[in-house]
């Protein structure tokens, strides 16, 4: 297997590896992700510009594509158009590896090494005081061509909490 270029580690353990960075900004960006049982779930969400495709190569679990929940095993892969919702999760009981393309990039590795660095700081995968969920919502702000809320109640959380982080001047890892 591809050494990995640089690992961020989310604080329940998770991995993502870089495997192969883009040249350009068309380029894709190709990652391994470690994902042990139970692992944090990104809420739902969307990419506007990047499709995302998901191997399994180890494992398995399940990716939600709209509304659906699919299970994807080792050898299989499932790949999410540009502004489909969608969200991954591990409750297979055991580890899963899988190999990650978005293509186009759009900044998918800042996106997730700050990620790591706020799961990290806080200790958690989840936003669990106003503070962590403003420098997340900031995070997402940052990084709007690459990632966004996929569902109405963060639609409309993010924005009222990007302006208490503007006005508590509480910013995201750069």
């Amino acid at each position: 297997m591809t050494e990995p270029l640089a690992t961020y580690t989310l604080y329940d353990g998770s991995e993502y590896s870089v495997l192969e960075r883009p040249e350009g900004p068309e380029d894709a960006l190709i990652m391994r992700f470690r994902l042990g049982p139970d692992c944090a779930v990104p809420p739902p969400h969307v990419h506007p510009h990047t499709t995302e495709t998901f191997e399994v190569l180890q494992g398995e679990f399940e990716v939600l594509v709209e509304a659906q929940w699919q299970a994807v095993q080792a050898g299989a892969s499932a790949a999410v158009e540009p502004g489909v919702r969608h969200t991954f999760r591990n409750h297979s009981g055991a580890e899963v590896v899988i190999r990650n393309v978005h293509d186009p990039h759009h900044g998918f590795e800042p996106y997730i090494r700050a990620i790591a660095e706020l799961s990290q700081e806080f200790r958690t995968t989840d936003a669990r005081s106003a503070r962590a969920a403003a420098r997340m919502a900031v995070l997402w702000g940052r990084h709007d061509d690459l990632i966004r809320p996929a569902d109405l109640p963060l639609k409309l959380a993010f924005p009222i909490l990007r302006a208490f982080a503007r006005i508590a001047r509480i910013s995201p890892p750069d």
